[in-house]
């Protein structure tokens, strides 16, 4: 769990989001493009086994986030989310999976991947970060 200077940190950055109320998830990404001025491209996808089940690309044009397909409604929006803070907190993505990116994307050439990030688990910081503030967005909604 990210200590309390980082929570108090996400909490800063949750609170200046302008999150709909009730949430609504296009809504809320629709918003967030038009903040940071690039397009936020949402794609259902069914991950097999050993695959996360989020994932953010990012090119030098859009965002893509894949997020599983079969899982509920709330849950799909807290993957999508957990993405979406990746995002906001910069983090750097990772290496190996861009044979993985081209399949999700083949309309996207592989040099112009610039980051990959998925969500696994939480046995990295950068997970944990990011399921915190997902976690703080969507309580967001709800006050």
């Amino acid at each position: 769990m990210p200590g309390k200077s980082k929570t108090a940190r996400y909490a800063a950055i949750a609170r200046e989001l302008d999150i709909p109320v009730p949430f609504d998830l296009v809504e809320f990404t629709a918003r967030l493009e038009r903040r940071r001025s690039r397009p936020i491209m949402l794609r259902p996808f069914t991950a097999a086994a050993g695959m996360p089940s989020g994932l953010w690309i990012g090119t030098d044009t859009a965002d893509y986030i894949y997020y599983e397909l079969g899982t509920t409604p709330f849950h799909g929006a807290l993957i999508v989310l957990h993405e979406i803070a990746h995002m906001l907190l910069n983090h750097r993505g990772m290496r190996g999976w861009e044979g993985f990116a081209s399949q999700l994307t083949p309309d996207v050439h592989p040099s112009l991947v610039r980051l990959i990030l998925g969500r696994f688990g939480y046995a990295e910081p950068e997970e944990r970060e990011a399921e915190t503030l997902a976690s703080l967005m969507l309580a967001g909604a709800f006050t």
